[in-house]
C-alpha cells in the first residue's frame, strides 16, 4: 500500500524519510532539543525547528541541541528514538493506531558492526518502525545504475562509504571518516588562526556551501560572523573561495586515496567493469562545486554525480520495494 512502505536514511547532518508512491516526503536536520528531567530526555523539538528553537529567547535554559548519530553510528540511542518518532509523526500526520504496519528500508554504512546493527534495530523498534530491513549505501545507490559492477562513494558529513557493489551485492568495501565535517573542521582552525575568529562547525558548514569550489581563481567570498578571540566581542570576515580550496582538497585527495585503495582489492576479472562505468559520487559533499572534474584528473577515472546527490541513497532503496528479489539477493 502507497506510504506504509518507508525508506529512512539517518544521517549526521539530515534525516531523509521516503515513501513508496511519494518520493521523499521528509527531510529534516538530525538534531533534537531536549533538556534531562528525572534521568530522562524530554523533547522540545526536532529537525530545523530544534535549531530555531535553540536560537529563540523562550527557551528552556537547560535545553540542549543533540545529533544522535555520529560517525555513521547511533551514539544516543535514546535521543534517536525521540526524533524518530516526532520525524513519523511529521511525514505521516495522519497515522493511527489502526494503521497498517510500516515496512522500512533503514540505510546503513558498510562498515557498521554486528552490534551497531543490532542497536539500530532496537532503536528503530522502540521508534515503532519494527522488523526494518538494513542496507548499505552503495546497495541502495547500485539500484539506480545501469552498470552490473559500480564503484560506489556515498560522502556525506560525518562518514564516506566506498564500495564495489555487484548482482550479488558488496564486493569489497570500507567506510571513513573523510567527509564534509573533516572539510568544515579545518575551516574553523583556518578562521581561528587567519582571523581570530571563533565559528562553530555548522558555521563553517554554510561557508564551505556556499562559496567552496574545486575550481581555481573563482573570485566569490562570503561573509561570516563569529566571536574575536581576543576580546569576545561580535566580528565577522569576508573569506574568499580560494581560501577554502585546500581545506576541500585535503579531504578530497583522502577519499581518492581511499577509492584507489578500494578499486586494488577489486578481483581482476572485474577490473574492466568497473573502470568502464567509473566512480558514482552521492552524499552532501558532492554536492561541492567541480568536485566530480576534480576527482576524475586525481583517479584517472571518470567520477559522475548524478542530480541531487544528497537524495540518492533515499531514492535508490525506495526502488527496491519493487523488485524484492533483486534486494535479497544483494542483501
Amino acid at each position: 500500500m502507497i506510504g506504509n512502505e518507508l525508506v529512512l536514511d539517518m544521517g549526521y547532518a539530515t534525516t531523509i524519510i521516503a515513501a513508496r508512491g511519494k518520493g521523499i516526503i521528509l527531510k529534516e536536520p538530525s538534531v533534537v532539543a531536549v533538556v534531562k528531567q528525572k534521568g530522562k530526555l524530554k523533547l522540545l523539538s526536532s529537525g530545523s525547528e530544534a535549531r530555531r528553537y535553540m536560537r529563540s529567547r523562550d527557551k528552556v535554559p537547560n535545553a540542549i541541541l543533540v545529533h544522535p548519530v555520529k560517525e555513521g553510528v547511533i551514539e544516543n540511542a535514546e535521543a534517536a528514538i525521540l526524533m524518530l518518532k516526532d520525524f513519523i509523526r511529521k511525514a505521516l500526520p495522519k497515522r493511527n493506531f489502526l494503521s497498517p504496519k510500516l515496512e522500512v528500508i533503514a540505510t546503513i554504512c558498510c562498515g557498521t558492526s554486528v552490534v551497531e546493527r543490532k542497536n539500530y534495530e532496537n532503536v528503530l523498534s522502540a521508534a515503532h518502525l519494527k522488523s526494518p530491513i538494513l542496507m548499505e549505501t552503495p546497495i541502495a545507490v547500485s539500484s539506480l545504475l545501469s552498470s552490473d559492477y559500480n564503484l560506489i562513494v556515498n560522502c556525506g558529513s560525518s562518514i564516506a562509504d566506498v564500495a564495489i557493489v555487484g548482482p550479488n551485492g558488496i564486493v569489497t568495501g570500507c567506510s571513513v571518516t573523510t567527509a564534509g565535517n573533516a572539510a568544515d573542521s579545518k575551516i574553523c582552525s583556518y578562521v581561528a588562526d587567519n582571523y581570530r575568529l571563533g565559528i562553530s562547525p555548522s558555521r563553517a558548514e554554510e561557508l564551505r556551501v556556499k562559496i567552496g569550489s574545486f575550481y581555481d581563481n573563482q573570485l566569490i567570498s562570503a561573509e561570516v560572523a563569529g566571536r574575536n578571540l581576543v576580546d569576545n566581542t561580535p566580528h565577522q570576515a569576508e573569506i574568499t573561495a580560494n581560501e577554502i580550496f585546500p581545506m576541500l582538497s585535503d579531504v578530497a585527495l583522502n577519499l581518492a586515496d581511499v577509492i584507489e585503495s578500494v578499486s586494488l582489492m577489486c578481483p581482476e576479472k572485474l577490473v574492466m567493469d568497473v573502470y568502464q562505468a567509473g566512480v558514482t559520487l552521492t552524499g552532501g559533499f558532492a554536492n561541492s562545486y567541480g568536485i566530480a572534474e576534480y576527482l576524475t584528473e586525481r583517479l584517472k577515472m571518470t567520477v559522475n554525480v548524478p542530480k541531487s546527490p544528497e537524495d540518492a541513497v533515499a531514492l535508490g532503496a525506495l526502488r527496491f520495494f519493487d523488485d524484492r528479489d533483486k534486494m535479497y539477493k544483494l542483501l
